[in-house]
């Protein structure tokens, strides 16, 4: 009788592996809690934007994805509690079967800034659950860039497991993904292709126009684009990096979030036409199985709408492009090695190693400032280091502060790549 312990052996070394690796993230996770660095309680009785206070020290919050400075504006605070006041503080229905009007006024404003046909999911996860399995079929080929977001990489397993076959392909190369479509393309009935628009840890952006013109060639190839890092405060009204470079296509889907440059809750899910969103509506598992966005929240996306709808949502982006030059020519300046250069709020400056990293963090908090420390998994391996955004809430004093503070301590900390770049 045949056996199948090669199969079994595979199994145990894969175990194995994720065993390894799980030791190996717990390890790394530990000596930041234990220094103070990850899952901290802010202290603040009221909370201004420009700092949180974490063990009765006051820091300049160098963390937050607030990037317009809207998560504690008054208007979205009104809008939130007038809700409550009307609808208390949870609708508790799904809304397959009732829900309440905000929706429809929050859908009808979405629409107005981001064309196609909106739905609301509760966060940007349960969007990708709920759409990416309707609309991909077994059979079909799902290709990833390799460093799009968790929350995707995570729904791709889902998409295994219903017969997608599943590729990663190398960051942002446009070359390769058009290897893999003249090689595979015209061998399954549709291709999607699944990346970030900005990407959330090193803050680079995905070459939209260039993938793009790949779906112009190959006519079977669909694009899903996470853009939760560019909804709100780019492009016109905020409707996100990836409209901000190309109208919306028939082959192409975007998600963004409302909870990070918007200010309020849930995100938003932008389809082609009403048919896709039926499609997604019907069959989408976390539309029907999961709760809704609480009151709050919609009363808060709606203000925040109304705030994107007019002009004063563009001298917000202006207000935040300079201080993202600033940072910027600091970073060349200083010849920090930052991983991206390109202009959005998010940054990340390589050390290299964990203790490193949690040493460079314990430094800059004890000056005032509070990075993210982020290595394994969240980066390669080799790759840890500290990420960091730029809000409205930022002074000038807060920005030349820790950037002198880096530019300080992260030459004592770095370890080299082989290869040395010049950032000038």
């Amino acid at each position: 009788m045949a056996s199948d312990s090669g199969g079994a052996k595979g199994t145990t070394d894969m175990a194995g592996e994720r065993d390894r690796a799980l030791k190996l993230i717990q390890s790394q996770m530990d000596m930041a809690i234990e220094s103070g660095l990850l899952r901290l309680r802010v202290e603040d009785q009221a909370l201004t934007g420009e700092t949180i206070t974490v063990g009765g020290q006051e820091l300049v919050n160098f963390g937050s994805c607030a990037y317009l400075g809207l998560n504690v504006d008054e208007r979205l605070k009104d809008g939130a509690i007038a809700a409550i006041k009307k609808y208390g503080p949870v609708f508790s229905s799904s809304t397959a079967y009732t829900s309440i009007d905000l929706y429809s006024t929050l859908e009808e404003k979405l629409e107005r800034i981001f064309g196609g046909k909106i739905l609301i999911p509760t966060t940007t996860t349960l969007g990708h659950l709920s759409v990416l399995p309707v609309l991909i079929s077994p059979g079909d080929l799902v290709l990833l860039d390799h460093q799009v977001h968790a929350s995707v990489q995570l729904t791709a397993h889902a998409l295994r497991g219903l017969g997608a076959h599943v590729r990663h392909l190398p960051h942002n190369d446009v070359h390769a993904l058009d290897s893999v479509l003249a090689e595979s393309a015209s061998k399954h009935r549709k291709v999607w292709y699944l990346a970030d628009g900005i990407y959330s840890m090193y803050g680079d952006t995905a070459p939209v126009t260039g993938i793009m013109d790949l779906v112009d060639t190959y006519r079977n190839l669909h694009v899903y684009f996470d853009d939760a890092h560019g909804v709100g405060w780019r492009g016109a009204h905020g409707k996100g990096h990836v409209l901000s470079q190309v109208p919306l296509h028939e082959r192409m889907i975007i998600i963004g979030s409302l909870a990070k440059s918007w200010g309020a809750g849930g995100s938003v899910l932008v389809l082609p036409d009403g048919e896709m969103a039926e499609q997604v509506l019907l069959a989408g598992a976390t539309f029907t199985f999961s709760g809704p966005l609480h009151p709050a929240e919609l009363g808060a996306a709606v203000a925040a709408a109304d705030i994107h709808l007019a002009s004063e949502r563009d001298e917000r982006e202006e207000e935040l492009m300079k201080r993202i030059d600033f940072v910027r020519e600091r970073l060349v300046e200083s010849q920090l090695p930052a991983m991206s250069l390109e202009r959005t709020p998010i940054w990340f400056v390589r050390v290299g190693m964990p203790d490193n990293t949690i040493e460079l963090g314990r430094r800059l908090m004890a000056e005032g400032f509070y990075p993210n420390v982020a290595g394994f998994p969240a980066v390669p391996l080799g790759m840890d280091g500290v990420r960091f955004t730029n809000t409205l809430y930022h002074s000038k004093e807060h920005l030349e502060g820790f950037m002198d503070a880096l530019a300080r301590h992260v030459p004592d900390l770095v370890v080299p790549l082989d290869t040395d770049v010049d950032l000038r």
